[in-house]
């Protein structure tokens, strides 16, 4: 059986866009001042990449830890090169605090994914 048959993907990604967008605007836009569009759409891309590379490839394959971490590599790429690609030159420890936030929500999040939405998983 594949793992994906119990997953509510509509249920997930507002969940996983609750926690993006809200840490994005939070330490993006209110404590570095990065333009609320340019968080948000920065957000998009993160969302939709790492939903389908972190959480249905990695996760159900290699669990938690694998799937978090690859959540912090590309949160951090994704968010860095998206803060350079708008002209925030000097954004490498913005995209590296944002990206670690990040990662730690999505641990909690992967944890719940484990636990209610992949029920034929044995991890």
């Amino acid at each position: 059986m594949n793992e994906e048959t119990h997953v509510n993907h509509g249920l997930a990604i507002m969940m996983k866009a609750a926690l993006t967008f809200l840490v994005l605007w939070i330490v993006l836009s209110a404590i570095y001042n990065v333009s609320f569009v340019h968080s948000t759409i920065i957000g998009i891309v993160l969302l939709l990449v790492s939903y389908v590379a972190g959480d249905l490839m990695i996760l159900p394959k290699m669990g938690n830890m694998a799937a978090t971490t690859g959540d912090l590599i590309l949160g951090f790429l994704i968010i860095w090169g998206g803060l350079l690609l708008f002209g925030y030159n000097n954004s490498l420890g913005e995209a590296l605090l944002t990206g670690v936030v990040i990662a730690i929500g999505e641990y909690f999040f992967h944890a719940w994914l484990l636990k209610t939405q992949y029920t034929n998983m044995h991890v």
